[in-house]
């Protein structure tokens, strides 16, 4: 996908958050080949988000993409680390205090107080 598809197909601002998230969320996922690398389940699932957008514009597509891909990467490793940040951390290639970061501005965006 080249910046030209992206820019090709971005909603007027007062709409882009709401009907890219609206769009993102309408997805079905569809089950990929185990042995699949990662990066071509990235691929169908963009290509299906650019699909379904039916000529409306996207902007801003990296920064969405990375929004809804970091917070369950970040997750899951943590839960795999039995909840160990240094590990996850490590696990992750970031370091502690950016994983903390991380965590924090998660939970401020639930609305839960900061830990």
């Amino acid at each position: 996908m080249t910046s030209a598809t992206a820019a090709k197909a971005a909603p007027r601002p007062e709409q882009r958050d709401e009907d890219q998230h609206a769009n993102w969320q309408g997805l079905t996922v569809v089950q990929m080949d185990r042995g699949e690398p990662l990066r071509e389940c990235v691929r169908a699932a963009v290509h299906t988000y650019l699909r379904n957008m039916a000529g409306q514009e996207v902007e801003g597509l990296h920064r969405f993409v990375m929004d809804e891909v970091e917070r369950p990467l970040i997750e899951t490793v943590l839960d795999a680390a039995a909840n160990n940040q240094s590990v996850a951390a490590r696990m992750l290639g970031i370091s502690r205090s950016t994983l903390r970061k991380k965590l924090a501005a998660y939970a401020a965006a639930d609305g839960a107080p900061e830990a």
